[in-house]
């Protein structure tokens, strides 16, 4: 999320009608909420269509629902940032460092329902090797 605010940054419009993934392990709340401020200001949060966001896993700051603390939740955290915006939000999916480490492909298309908390594939995460990988000077041959 950081790599946004350098000159490395990916073009914003890579973003446009994605849908964001994000978790984090560890930490503290202020840095998810100062990770995704990064992510605002870019113009990013401007340019997608959802945002699942993986259980906490580990985050200093972050109260749970039955905590008597004053400190946000990670829920009031995500929806402060995205404001105004009015996307399908899914939150605690069991994705990366907590609970089963379920892959989430890039740049494959996605159904979100967040009312009904429904995540869908659209189209296989990976391809079959066509035979030219196999080929002489292929892929396969050089151990890609």
């Amino acid at each position: 999320m950081l790599n946004q605010a350098t000159p490395y940054a990916l073009p914003p419009e890579w973003f446009d009608g994605a849908v964001l993934f994000c978790e984090e392990a560890g930490g503290m709340g202020a840095y998810v909420w100062s990770y995704l401020q990064v992510l605002r200001q870019a113009g990013i949060l401007d340019r997608i269509s959802g945002m699942v966001v993986g259980i906490p896993d580990g985050i200093e700051g972050i109260d749970g629902p039955d905590s008597p603390d004053a400190s946000p939740t990670l829920r009031e955290i995500v929806l402060d940032v995205l404001s105004d915006r009015d996307i399908p939000v899914l939150g605690n999916v069991e994705f990366g460092h907590a609970g089963p480490n379920l892959p989430m492909p890039v740049g494959i298309r996605v159904a979100l329902d967040a009312q009904q908390r429904f995540l869908a594939l659209l189209e296989p995460a990976v391809r079959p090797l066509t035979a030219s990988a196999w080929a002489p000077g292929g892929c396969a041959e050089r151990g890609q």
